[in-house]
C-alpha cells in the first residue's frame, strides 16, 4: 500500500487553523525556590484546539539527589500540571497532581519525564513516564531460568532492578488519570534471552535500561492502520535512541524497523516528527548539536521500511549547534507560506545554543535556549538525513541558563513553547542537582522566522509534497 492512499482520510482528520496572532510574553508557570525546597524539571506540553496542558516533574520531595534528582533519587517525584483554555494567555492558578509519587519503594515511588499526546479524533490523552525507584544508570535486566519437569528450562526477564515504565490515560481532559506499569511489555520488544545466551545465572539481553523520552509523542497526520492514527515515540536506551510506534494509541508498541534496528547508536534522548510524505524524522541529543536520521516506508500500513544512516549537525554556521552541552529539545514541522505565497514546510528544532565560557558546571553550559528553523520547499529538501545537517537559522528565546524544551502547535497556529529557564545548581543531600523555572511562551511562526514565513492556516500541503515512491 502506498502513502497516497492515506491522503483523503488524513485531509479530513487534520484540523485546519486560523491565521496566527503575535506571540505573548514569557510566563513562569512553575517556579523553583531552593530556599523553600521547591524544585522543578522537565517540561511537557500538549494541545487540543486552543486548550493547553503543561506538565512538569515536581521534585520538591527529593531529599538526596543520588540519581541527579531523576527517578531513583531518595524521595518522591510527581508529575504536576496546569491548564489553559485560551492558548496560554491565562492558566489555572493552582497546579494539579497528575501522577503522584509516593511510598519508599516500588513502582509508585517516583514518576517523571512525561511524554504526552492527545488523540486528535477522540481527545483521549496518553502519558508515558519513567517510574519506580531505580535510576536509569543503575537499571539492570536479568534473565530468570526456570526448570521444567522434563528437564528443559523456560526463560523470562527479571525486571526487579530495572527502571519501570508507567502508562496513563485520561478521558476527562486531564482531570483524572488511570494507569499501570508496562515495563515488561516494552523490555520484551528487545528480549533476546535464550538458553544460548544464558551463562552463570545471567542472561544477556540487548536492552538493559530504557525510558521514553519526555515531551511530545508524535501522532501521524497520514497513517491510520489500526484503531487510531499512528503514534511514535523514542526510547533512550543503553544502545542509543530507538523508535517505537503504536497503531492502538499506546496499548501495544512495536520497534520501528524491527528489534534489531539501531537508528542512532550514539544518540541520547530524542524526538521524532512526521515528514510531509509520511516518513519519520529522528532527532537525537548529542554533545554539541543533534543527530538526524530518517525512516522511509515501503509499506506504511505494515510499517515496513528502512532507516538511513545517522548524521550529526553541529556547525555554528547553519547547523543545530549546542556549544559545550548535550540537552534534549523538540523537533516540529509546520506548514507555512512565504511572502511569495509559495507553499513550504518549516522545520523547527529547539536546543540550548550554549556558550564558550568553559564553565565546569553543566547548568551554566546549558544556556540560550533557541529555536532553529529550516525551510523544506520540496521533497528534495528532506530526501536524506544529510539534508538536516545545514541550512538552519537560529531564533533565540532566552539568554539565561536554560535547558530542556518542547513545543506543539496550538489551535490558532501559534507555537506553544515550554522550556526550562533561569537554571540553578543546588546541593540536595549528598549530590548536586539542577533546577529550573518551568516557563511558557506563545510564538508565531512570523516571530521565529523574522517575518519571512507565516503558518498556513487554510491547508496542509501533503499533496504537494508526496513523492512517487510506492
Amino acid at each position: 500500500m502506498n502513502i497516497q492512499s492515506f491522503l483523503l482520510t488524513a485531509t479530513a482528520a487534520v484540523a485546519f487553523f486560523a491565521s496566527p496572532t503575535p506571540g505573548a510574553a514569557q510566563e513562569v508557570l512553575f517556579k523553583s525556590q531552593p530556599d523553600e525546597h521547591v524544585y522543578y524539571r522537565i517540561p511537557a506540553i500538549v494541545a487540543r484546539g486552543n486548550t493547553l496542558w503543561y506538565f512538569t516533574d515536581d521534585r520538591s520531595k527529593v531529599t538526596d539527589a543520588t540519581a541527579w534528582g531523576d527517578i531513583g533519587s531518595v524521595g518522591n517525584i510527581s508529575i504536576v500540571a496546569r491548564k489553559s483554555t485560551n492558548g496560554g494567555r491565562t492558566w489555572q492558578t493552582v497546579p494539579s497532581i497528575a501522577i503522584e509519587g509516593k511510598g519508599d519503594s516500588g513502582f509508585d515511588r517516583g514518576h517523571g519525564d512525561a511524554a504526552i499526546v492527545c488523540d486528535r479524533q477522540s481527545g483521549r490523552m496518553l502519558m508515558i513516564c519513567a517510574s519506580g525507584d531505580v535510576s536509569y544508570g543503575r537499571s539492570d535486566v536479568k534473565v530468570k531460568r526456570t526448570p521444567a519437569a522434563d528437564g528443559s528450562y523456560s526463560y523470562s526477564l527479571d525486571l526487579s532492578r530495572a527502571q519501570q515504565v508507567g502508562r496513563y490515560y485520561s478521558t476527562d481532559g486531564g482531570k483524572t488519570w488511570q494507569g499501570e506499569n508496562i515495563a515488561a511489555d516494552i523490555y520484551r520488544l528487545y528480549d533476546t534471552a535464550s538458553e544460548a545466551t544464558y551463562d552463570e545465572g545471567r542472561g544477556k539481553v540487548a536492552i538493559e535500561r530504557l525510558f521514553f523520552a519526555s515531551g511530545r509523542i508524535c501522532q501521524s497526520a497520514l497513517i491510520k492502520a489500526g484503531t487510531s492514527y499512528r503514534i511514535y515515540s523514542v526510547l533512550t536506551t543503553n544502545q542509543g535512541s530507538l523508535v517505537v510506534y503504536s497503531d492502538d494509541f499506546g496499548q501495544s508498541w512495536l520497534p520501528l524497523g524491527g528489534a534489531a534496528a539501531r537508528p542512532a547508536p550514539k544518540g541520547d534522548e530524542a524526538k521524532v516528527e512526521e515528514l510531509p510524505d509520511g516518513s519519520v524524522l529522528l532527532s537525537c541529543r548529542m554533545l554539541g548539536g543533534r543527530y538526524f536520521n530518517i525512516y522511509r516506508y515501503t509499506s506504511p500500513a505494515e510499517a515496513t521500511g528502512t532507516w538511513g544512516e545517522p548524521v550529526a549537525s553541529t556547525s555554528l554556521d547553519g547547523g543545530t549547534a549546542g556549544q559545550d552541552n548535550a540537552t534534549n529539545g523538540e523537533i516540529l514541522i509546520v506548514p507555512a507560506t512565504g511572502k511569495d505565497k509559495q507553499k513550504v514546510y518549516i522545520a523547527l528544532q529547539s536546543i540550548p545554543f550554549g556558550n564558550t565560557k568553559g564553565s565546569p558546571r553543566n547548568v551554566e553550559r546549558r544556556s540560550h535556549v533557541s529555536i532553529y528553523w529550516k525551510v523544506l520547499a520540496s521533497p528534495a529538501d528532506y530526501a536524506t538525513p544529510e539534508c538536516f545537517q545545514t541550512g538552519w537559522t537560529r531564533h533565540e528565546v532566552t539568554p539565561a541558563n536554560s535547558a530542556y524544551s518542547t513545543m506543539v502547535l496550538d489551535g490558532k497556529g501559534n507555537i506553544a513553547f515550554a522550556y526550562e529557564d533561569n537554571g540553578q545548581q543546588i546541593r540536595c543531600g549528598s549530590q548536586n542537582m539542577e533546577v529550573y523555572d518551568m516557563t511558557f511562551q506563545s510564538l508565531s511562526l512570523e516571530t521565529i522566522t523574522g517575518g519571512a514565513y507565516r503558518y498556513s492556516g487554510k491547508s496542509f500541503h501533503h499533496a504537494d509534497f508526496l513523492t512517487t515512491r510506492k
